[in-house]
């Protein structure tokens, strides 16, 4: 059905459906909010799955540190990695 004004397409949903009117309006932001927000997520996901990554020295550090290691073995990495 077509009015005078043009603002009715052949599903009847005219201004108020998804592409205009308030309704139409809100739903886009809603979308936009919901991307936006799903966006950020990702992003930050991605930044503590990341993160920084540790050099093997860094790592032999830790490990001597809590006692997995001993200090002669540490002082082999070392050499090894420095």
């Amino acid at each position: 059905m077509v009015t005078i004004d043009g603002f009715m397409d052949n599903y009847g949903y005219g201004m108020m459906g998804y592409g205009g009117g308030f309704f139409g309006l809100l739903f886009w932001i809603l979308i936009i909010v919901i991307a936006y927000l799903l966006i950020k997520w990702l992003v930050e996901q991605n930044k503590t799955r990341g993160g920084e990554e540790k050099s093997a020295l860094d790592i032999a550090k830790e490990r001597y540190a809590k006692g997995e290691i001993t200090e002669e073995e540490f002082e082999e990495m070392k050499k090894r990695l420095v």
